[in-house]
């Protein structure tokens, strides 16, 4: 079992450990550095972590082992890890470099564990932890960006094409061959979506955009990652991402359209909580529409 920690450098004064992610954007708030509406945000995340994730109960006695918690690298951890969107873009606009430090045996002492995390005491200083730098690698994309958003959407919906037999003459206003430079300028200048990439060194390799809320619900459209970058998660914390954004436009639904046909995409998004509500045929698509929602 893989054990990992997000901390910033600072050390915290109880544990004399790196200061975990919570912790430090929770000294933000407490020192008025957030803007309100970020505050706001801030109290909804919290909320949402404390109803998810449970306490470990030596907190309450104010944590009289210096214990240190680490999330367990399981489908859980991971997701958990994805959605603390909100907190790492904190950290990144205020200036605190984050870390992420993992190992592969508990780094100290177990005293308590449930199905997301560990809490250890008396880090074992022989531990084999490894720590590298952790950069924010999601933000918003500008006009200088317009290309690389068409290259990474047209690369990536090009996949689908190539396995359900959709081509420029069938379906000339299938994703992958429709969107270009005009078009995602109407949805940035237009539309006035808000539209996110995701960045290695530099490059797009992911991005997806909101469609503004309408009675509630935030269209989710056009995720996207580049084949060669597959695999890796970028999909998840780009979905988990965008489910932040849309609570924070005040969407209390999100909703998506995708190839009915593609079962393994379907259920990928049915593991998110996503259910489908229906499907359409359009007579100039070869494939059938089909449609999902998910309540954040």
């Amino acid at each position: 079992m893989t054990y990992f920690r997000v901390h910033t450098g600072d050390i915290a004064y109880l544990t004399g450990q790196p200061r975990g992610l919570f912790t430090a954007v929770g000294k933000l708030v407490d020192a008025k550095r957030l803007s309100g509406e970020e505050e706001k945000e801030y109290w909804k995340n919290r909320a949402y972590f404390e109803e998810i994730l449970p306490v470990p109960p030596f907190y309450e006695a104010g944590n009289p082992d210096r214990a240190v918690t680490w999330f367990k690298d399981t489908e859980k951890g991971r997701r958990v890890f994805h959605e603390m969107s909100f907190y790492r873009r904190m950290t990144e606009k205020y200036g605190k470099k984050l870390f992420l430090s993992s190992c592969d045996v508990p780094p100290g002492t177990v005293i308590y564990e449930d199905e997301y995390q560990i809490a250890v005491k008396d880090p074992a200083s022989g531990a084999p932890v490894t720590t590298r730098e952790l950069p924010w690698p999601i933000r918003e994309v500008g006009d200088r960006d317009i290309e690389e958003c068409v290259k990474v959407i047209r690369e990536s919906f090009g996949t689908v094409a190539r396995e359900f037999g959709i081509t420029v003459e069938n379906a000339p206003r299938f994703t992958a061959f429709a969107v270009d430079a005009e078009r995602i300028d109407w949805h940035m200048h237009g539309e006035r979506r808000p539209m996110f990439g995701y960045f290695l060194e530099g490059k797009m390799v992911g991005y997806y955009s909101l469609r503004l809320p309408e009675n509630g619900a935030c269209e989710l459209a056009n995720l996207s990652v580049l084949p060669a970058f597959r695999h890796r998660g970028i999909g998840e914390e780009l979905l988990l991402d965008a489910f932040v954004r849309a609570r924070e436009l005040g969407a209390g639904k999100m909703t998506l359209g995708l190839v009915e046909e593609n079962r393994v995409l379907r259920e990928w998004y049915e593991s998110f909580g996503f259910r489908h509500t229906g499907r359409e045929k359009f007579d100039f698509f070869p494939f059938v529409c089909g449609y999902m929602e998910k309540t954040l």
